[in-house]
């Protein structure tokens, strides 16, 4: 499915990863990582401009960066290419949340169990709402707990953080 497509009949957000040669120099994963949402105008017919305004999961790099001037598939030749792209929404487990139980374990680490998704994060407070930072993540696969990728673990940090910081202020 085209990208832009797959933009315009998806829910709100989704987390894209850039492949490893799409760079000059070698970036981890959270740094290939980027979160945006499909309220951009390029997935808005009609509009004024053509802008996809991203958010880098390593924070420490690209904020607000116009994702759609790096991108390959947006017409850049030598541009980024996409490795993954998955939309947060879709994710397993990501309806269970709302059913989250939370657990703070002895390391100061918080746990939160939903579906066959468990994963421990530390938590704080800014400006009155819960940040979840990641730690780890794992999920049931074939009767086994398996391991998640740290951006998965961020994505499902993301659901959460929507759902406990809800703006009626009580969690769905």
């Amino acid at each position: 499915m085209e990208y832009r497509e797959l933009k315009r009949t998806s829910p709100r957000e989704d987390l894209t990863i850039f492949t490893e040669d799409s760079f000059a120099t070698q970036h981890p994963l959270l740094s290939r990582t980027y979160r945006f949402d499909s309220d951009n105008k390029a997935f808005w017919p009609n509009m004024g401009g053509y802008s996809i305004f991203a958010y880098c999961l390593d924070v420490t790099s690209d904020q607000g960066v116009r994702l759609d001037w790096y991108m390959a598939e947006e017409g850049n030749h030598g541009g980024w290419k996409e490795e993954d792209c998955y939309i947060l929404e879709r994710m397993r487990d990501a309806v269970t949340i709302s059913r989250a139980e939370r657990t703070e374990q002895g390391d100061g680490t918080v746990c939160y169990f939903f579906g066959d998704t468990c994963i421990r994060v530390r938590e704080s407070r800014k400006n009155g709402k819960i940040k979840l930072e990641p730690v780890r993540g794992d999920q049931i696969g074939g009767g086994e707990w398996v391991e998640l990728s740290i951006d998965r673990v961020y994505g499902y940090c993301t659901l959460l953080e929507q759902h406990l910081n809800r703006k009626d202020g009580n969690p769905k």
